[in-house]
């Protein structure tokens, strides 16, 4: 008899998993966003994820590969007309993907770079893009061919930013010591060796006369015509374009085709890090949260945008805010994130991304009264715990609001070592305003030493005390949704009252970091279970210290016992059995149950050790 070789079929009825939204981005520089102001959209890159963002209806779209494992992104560009999107990928053997935001789909895999593709960009009709990383690729993406590379030079890994010319005659890269335009020119050498025939081109490099400032790092290079057409109208009468530079000392410098500096401005700032061009302004990213605004021919000084103001400025589009909440943030945050990445999505928008990993989208319809209409925030670290947070209606948490018809919303919370706990209500698209979902408005208000955010689809609830830390680690909710505990790194204990904003502090509760946190289930509306449960609450504590803690929490967090069954870091800590017994697993390799037995408001602690 022969074997079965059929393969079972998915059923094709069964639910997938759909992304939804994406919280965060993993923009490093420059390259890391890219805008087209035909559209009002802009990209930005989220590990594997291309996030589309539309800037007028504040909505999402995701473009990834589905067809093989995904590696992530580290630069993205926008065609001109604003339909295709290409992004580079970081590591080994990366790929260059191209996808159309139209429909959306993917449409192109080009392949040929060793290591991480740095930067990227379409030239002015379409049809080309290029790309760097270890060598400058010139790309005919619709037909997924290689045109022609080369090096650069001996440090072309130092290449920052790349860009087209208006007339689509050069490529303009920057880098360390590097400027230099390369002329595209056809070759009949080119044309047997690389693409029989199909296209002919090579890239000859004139590199930029820069005098004294030779030296110069340059961070990013743009052409001024992508989005400019007086600019444009003026090259086809036969006038040269325009190339802007910044250095990473924030100096702006005009090339022009003739291979010279023009003019530069000293931004007096002590680092530069983005630019963008708009038909009338120039935008200078900038430390310190700063972002400078130019006249795009005069480079006369029109305005900046900063990033402190946003949290202590009062507008009709923008953050209100109190004294006391103003105060405590920048006491908590003792530097203002640099601002990393800018682009304009429309001549009167401009977005951009800051080193802590938000991204505003400020309104410069009046420069000198530019608000901040719209805000995506997320961690600027590592994100290391996730919990669901109960219901404010407060049903069983174990059922999900949507399912009980609740209007109560589903809302998580995150602890990341940034030092930060963020609660996020997800609400549902058809019960938001108008407000928000248009993104007119951005309302922060205050709830003691609590902000809530309302951004997008999402409300955020940045909780911050006036005790420092160096980051947290693991947390727990209460399954009511009453209380919220957080382990630091240094093995501090945070215990915050959601309902009445009360917050308890237990210094060195453990000799190292906390790595897991358990509420056991409070007092519950159950005939059966309330006489077992409404006895005792307690919250348990695993850390690197090999040690458990259990606290009483009906008692204020009193410390009942502390226990050393294990030989190596706590990693996890579960309460089973209705609070009467702990099941704790750790480095040493040994999964352990510890029995809590109480008789007269007396705890005694049984260990059983099994090994896994």
């Amino acid at each position: 008899m022969k074997p079965n070789h059929n393969i079972k079929k998915p059923d094709s009825s069964s639910k997938q998993l759909s992304l939804e939204e994406i919280i965060g981005l993993n923009t490093r520089n420059c390259n890391g966003l890219a805008s087209n102001t035909s559209t009002a959209k802009c990209a930005y890159v989220a590990g594997c994820v291309l996030v589309v963002y539309d800037v007028d209806s504040s909505t999402q779209s995701h473009l990834m590969v589905s067809h093989r494992m995904p590696k992530p992104l580290c630069c993205v560009a926008m065609s001109r007309d604003g339909r295709y999107v290409a992004a580079g990928e970081s590591g080994p053997q990366p790929a260059v993907l191209v996808w159309d935001c139209a429909n959306p789909a993917f449409i192109s895999e080009l392949k040929g770079h060793l290591y991480g593709v740095e930067c990227i960009a379409f030239s002015p009709d379409g049809e080309h893009l290029v790309t760097v990383g270890g060598y400058i690729y010139l790309w005919n993406w619709r037909s997924a061919m290689l045109v022609t590379k080369l090096k650069a030079n001996s440090s072309c890994s130092a290449i920052t930013s790349a860009c087209f010319s208006s007339d689509a005659k050069f490529i303009v890269t920057a880098g360390k010591k590097h400027l230099k335009f390369w002329t595209i020119g056809s070759s009949a050498t080119a044309r047997t060796r690389l693409n029989k025939g199909t296209e002919s081109l090579t890239l000859h490099a004139k590199p930029v006369n820069l005098g004294i400032q030779k030296e110069s790092y340059f961070v990013s290079v743009i052409s001024a015509t992508w989005t400019d057409n007086g600019v444009a109208n003026q090259e086809q009468a036969g006038e040269s374009f325009t190339i802007y530079a910044l250095t990473d000392a924030g100096i702006l410098y005009i090339v022009h085709s003739g291979l010279s500096v023009t003019k530069s401005v000293d931004l007096k700032v002590k680092n530069g890090f983005a630019l963008s061009a708009s038909s009338k302004l120039i935008a200078c990213a900038c430390s310190n949260g700063a972002v400078h605004l130019f006249d795009i021919q005069s480079l006369k000084h029109a305005g900046t945008l900063h990033y402190s103001e946003a949290k202590k400025c009062n507008g009709k589009n923008d953050t209100v805010s109190t004294a006391k909440a103003t105060e405590l943030y920048f006491k908590l945050t003792p530097t203002i994130p640099n601002a990393i990445a800018c682009q304009f999505s429309t001549s009167e928008k401009l977005v951009v991304v800051y080193g802590d990993h938000s991204l505003y989208v400020w309104d410069i319809h009046d420069v000198n009264e530019a608000t901040r209409c719209c805000v995506l925030v997320s961690h600027s670290a590592c994100i290391w715990d996730i919990k669901n947070l109960g219901c404010e209606n407060m049903h069983d948490p174990s059922v999900s609001c949507v399912a009980r018809g609740c209007t109560g919303g589903v809302s998580f919370s995150t602890c990341s070592a940034d030092g930060t706990i963020r609660l996020w209500d997800l609400a549902l698209q058809s019960e938001l305003s108008k407000d928000v979902l248009g993104h007119e408005s951005l309302n922060i208000e205050p709830m003691s030493t609590a902000h809530l955010v309302s951004a997008g689809i999402f409300e955020r609830n940045t909780m911050e005390t006036s005790v420092s830390t160096q980051g947290y680690r693991s947390m727990a909710v209460s399954s009511e949704g009453k209380y919220l505990a957080a382990g630091d790194f240094d093995g501090n204990l945070h215990i915050y009252d959601l309902k009445s904003s009360d917050y308890t502090y237990i210094e060195d509760a453990h000799d190292a970091e906390i790595l897991s946190l358990s509420f056991s289930l409070s007092s519950k509306k159950d005939d059966v279970l309330e006489e077992v449960t409404d006895s005792h609450y307690f919250l348990a504590s695993g850390g690197r210290d090999r040690t458990i803690h259990l606290y009483d929490v009906k008692r204020n967090f009193d410390l009942i016992e502390s226990i050393d069954d294990h030989s190596a870091a706590v990693t996890a800590v579960k309460f089973t059995c209705n609070g009467h017994k702990i099941l704790s697993c750790s480095a040493d390799r040994y999964a352990v149950i510890t029995s809590i037995f109480i008789a007269s408001q007396i705890y005694q602690i049984l260990s059983r050790r099994s090994v896994w």
